[in-house]
């Protein structure tokens, strides 16, 4: 085996060295495997939100586990506490086991990347953007077991778009989770007068 024979030999085992490590490094972090291209993971994280009886946030994760750049719109937006950030477009959904499918919950959510007077978005601006391999953005956190559509032992996921926020056909759903918390306050009911 000549020289440049060897060294093509070698680098392909370090490719396939570091592929294996990626895959056993995404299996131990998220508990499954991970395809070549875009893909979607959820995120939990423990934390103070205001909201009684909830303690986790939940946020999706867009990574680019493929060989070339890929397209993302982005919203590029500064708070009202003048702190900026980046996120890409997604929705929740939720099981619905009578129909067999997955179905978008909706709670009156302002328009992807525009301001929101009353809402932490003061200014917003939205772009295209490309993903590197290896590159990641992720949807912002929010308290989904907050919504009102959930109930205990209900399941939900995200939808992240990679194009115009509501476009299907390029979006990517992370795995599904469940709902094992909900706030503990008691919702104001109108009283007849």
């Amino acid at each position: 085996m000549g020289r440049v024979q060897k060294t093509g030999v070698l680098l392909l085992m370090c490719f396939v060295t570091v592929l294996l490590l990626h895959e056993v490094i995404h299996l131990d972090r998220y508990g499954h495997l991970v395809r070549f291209g875009l893909h979607a993971d959820l995120v939990v994280s423990k934390g103070a939100n205001g909201l009684e009886g909830i303690t986790k946030l939940y946020e999706a994760r867009l990574t680019n586990y493929g060989l070339l750049p890929a397209k993302v719109t982005a919203c590029d937006f500064t708070t009202d506490a003048s702190a900026h950030g980046t996120k890409v477009a997604y929705t929740v959904e939720q099981w619905d086991s009578r129909q067999n499918k997955w179905k978008p919950v909706g709670y009156g959510e302002p328009p992807f990347c525009r301001p929101y007077p009353l809402g932490n978005i003061s200014e917003a601006r939205l772009f295209s953007a490309l993903l590197w391999p290896g590159q990641g953005i992720a949807t912002g956190k929010e308290a989904t077991a907050a919504r009102g559509d959930f109930q205990i032992g209900d399941h939900a996921r995200f939808s992240v778009f990679t194009g115009k926020a509501g476009d299907r056909r390029n979006a990517f759903p992370t795995p599904a989770f469940r709902i094992d918390e909900l706030p503990t306050y008691a919702p104001i009911r109108r009283v007849p007068d």
